[in-house]
């Protein structure tokens, strides 16, 4: 462990370590966090086990070297290996994991290498399925110094299936790093309207999520299914995120082609033009029956697009009804279409005006110069004897 004694001590040498550089909310954020770090307060490198490599560019850019561990996942023994033999031959002075098999096998690791403190971070109650995963996290977590969570509904749901967790849990919302969208973006998303509306006049609803259970597309169809026809015929629908449930995304298909409303509802692929699409819609929705901290939430408020979210998480702290948004009970399809109504209801120039409100608040309450300073304060009650300089930068 290596004492800061001031402006002339070495920065702190931090491993990240998570699956993968893939397009997932924690690889952003990790991505996010690395490249607004002060490389005198802190050098990080990064390790990963799986080739998506989305995020991969931007590290390279920010010259933070990435570590790639054994070649067939976290369940490769190789990767455990792999891991043991970077610390030891970097000696960092903390490793910081992300999502929950890189943070179970950095606990592992710390059997050969007990002197590197492990900070773990959970962005999902996915620890409570199957059981089995509450168990292990109950045998592991006198092996890390500390947990961040994303939400408070993150450390609530921790600390209730494993007490020992319990005053060890730090809550560090996620951080945005915004730049004004550039021609580029702007261009993609007039193309990517007009394609929606396919030369009509109407109303965005965006959803920005993968296609699985918790994200509840069908909630989002009973609500339309409850709006009188006058108003789903101002409507159309644009659902972006990855099919990781095939069976879901074929029912939905389903579904949507015995409505009478089915060509204005549109689901596309994944995409990495994600700003864009936020610009092509004219409100978000995220009618999931569960989410943390969403990303998709900050994202889209700072496009100056408001949103319409089911209150899950920390959703509360993102969309505050009459500034930002409206929040409406999970699986609850007529408050959904109450809100959906209310929103069109709002003159044009109303909703601009909140849009950019709602931009300023998230940008200043949710930046990456926060986010950097929140994670460092972690840091630092797990390293007592490290303190970071003066003038921290974000």
């Amino acid at each position: 462990m290596r004492a800061d004694g001031g402006r002339g001590a070495a920065p702190l040498r931090v491993l990240y370590f998570i699956d993968s550089l893939g397009s997932g909310g924690a690889q952003r954020q990790l991505v996010t966090l690395v490249s607004a770090l002060d490389r005198a307060v802190v050098s990080p490198e990064v390790a990963v086990y799986h080739g998506l490599d989305r995020f991969r560019a931007a590290l390279e850019e920010a010259e933070i070297p990435v570590h790639r561990l054994g070649r067939s996942g976290g369940r490769d023994v190789r990767t455990l290996v792999g891991l043991v033999r970077l610390l030891r031959i970097k000696r960092f002075d903390l490793v910081h994991s992300y999502l929950r098999t890189p943070g179970i096998l950095a606990r592992l690791a710390r059997a050969a290498v007990p002197s590197v403190p492990i900070v773990v971070s959970e962005r999902s109650v996915d620890l409570g399925q199957p059981g089995r995963s509450v168990l292990l996290e109950r045998l592991l977590s006198g092996r890390a110094e500390a947990m961040i969570a994303n939400a408070e509904a993150v450390r609530r749901h921790i600390e209730r299936l494993v007490p020992t967790w319990r005053g060890r849990v730090h809550v560090v919302p996620n951080g945005l790093a915004w730049c004004p969208p550039t021609r580029r973006h702007l261009e993609v998303a007039r193309q990517l309207r007009a394609k929606v509306l396919a030369g009509k006049s109407g109303t965005v609803l965006g959803v920005v999520g993968r296609f699985e259970s918790p994200k509840n597309p069908h909630l989002l169809l009973d609500a339309l299914e409850l709006l009188p026809s006058a108003v789903i015929q101002e409507l159309h629908v644009l659902w972006v995120g990855a099919w990781t449930d095939q069976a879901l995304v074929e029912s939905v298909k389903q579904r949507v082609a015995g409505l009478s409303f089915g060509s204005r509802v549109h689901l596309l692929c994944e995409t990495s033009e994600v700003r864009s699409v936020y610009r092509a819609v004219d409100v978000l929705v995220l009618p999931s029956d569960w989410e943390g901290f969403p990303n998709v939430v900050l994202e889209a408020l700072a496009e100056e697009r408001l949103v319409i979210s089911t209150d899950v998480g920390d959703v509360r702290l993102l969309v505050r009804p009459g500034r930002t948004g409206w929040v409406v009970p999970p699986r609850h399809a007529a408050a959904l279409a109450s809100a959906i109504r209310e929103f069109l209801c709002l003159p044009k120039q109303q909703r601009t005006e909140m849009g950019r409100k709602a931009s300023v608040l998230v940008r200043e309450e949710f930046s990456v110069a926060r986010l950097v300073d929140r994670t460092l304060a972690v840091y630092e009650t797990v390293l007592p004897s490290w303190r970071r300089m003066s003038g921290v930068q974000g």
